[in-house]
Parts: structure tokens; C-alpha cells; sequence
């Protein structure tokens, strides 16, 4: 029963140390943990490439160390990007934000390096979203370089 024991506990171990290292891309609304790809050779980028609303994956940090990674929305506005979010209290991922702001965003094949910051400001939401700024459980992330 011991050797159980033992065998079970280092099967566990080694899966949590596999979860934390091997990326796993979130699918639609399934979560994975880290983004696989490369990072952007241009971490300052103007953000000119981003037509319209585009899909994106956001990965964050979590408490336990694996990371967490979602697929969002995303879209670029007077050269900065911005991603959003329905139900935000409801998710893991801005619980996440709010604790660590330091995300990876996944566009197209290149990983970029930012800092989430969640937009209050009326004004600057009101310029970001238009009509759909008073929505409420609508939030809103720039993401700016670190």
C-alpha cells in the first residue's frame, strides 16, 4: 500500500511539473495553459497589422504556477491594443489580471510581453467601446508594453 502510495504521488508530481512547462493553446472556450510560439521579434509594435476585431490568446498567471490561457477578442485602436471581456466577474482570467497584470497575448504566430490593465476611466471607455461602454458586465484590457 506504501509503494502505491508513493507511485501515485510521483505520477502527480510529474504531471503538475509537465502542465507547468508543456503548452497547451486554449480551443475556442476551452482553457490551456502556456501559449506555444515564439515571441514577437518587435515587442514595441504599433499594432497596424490588427484589422478590425481579431482573435487572440491571452495567457496568465496563475496562483499555482500552470499557466492559464484563454482565446479573446481583440482589436487596435489610435496604436494600442485592447482586449475584451463578457461576465468578466464570472472568469478565471481577469481574477488572474488582477493579482499579476503581466500576460503574454498570442496574435496571429508571435507572443507579445504586455501588462493587462483593466480600463475605469468613463471617458477612456466610452472612446474605446462607443455605444457599448454602458453595457454592464463589459470590461475592457489595454495592453500595454511592460
Amino acid at each position: 500500500m506504501k509503494r502505491i502510495a508513493i507511485v501515485v504521488a510521483v505520477l502527480v508530481v510529474v504531471l503538475y511539473l509537465i502542465a507547468i512547462v508543456v503548452p497547451v493553446d486554449p480551443v475556442e472556450r476551452r482553457p490551456g495553459t502556456s501559449l506555444s510560439g515564439d515571441l514577437a521579434i518587435d515587442q514595441n509594435t504599433d499594432w497596424a497589422f490588427v484589422e478590425g476585431r481579431t482573435r487572440a490568446w491571452v495567457e496568465t498567471h496563475t496562483r499555482y504556477l500552470v499557466p492559464h490561457s484563454i482565446t479573446v477578442s481583440a482589436w487596435a485602436e489610435d496604436g494600442k491594443l485592447y482586449v475584451g471581456c463578457r461576465e468578466c466577474d464570472t472568469k478565471v482570467w481577469p481574477r488572474n489580471v488582477a493579482r499579476d497584470d503581466r500576460v503574454r497575448i498570442r496574435i496571429g504566430d508571435s507572443i507579445y510581453k504586455r501588462r493587462a490593465v483593466r480600463i475605469t476611466d468613463p471617458d477612456e471607455r466610452a472612446a474605446v467601446l462607443g455605444t457599448a461602454a454602458g453595457r454592464p458586465g463589459l470590461a475592457v484590457y489595454r495592453m500595454d508594453p511592460r
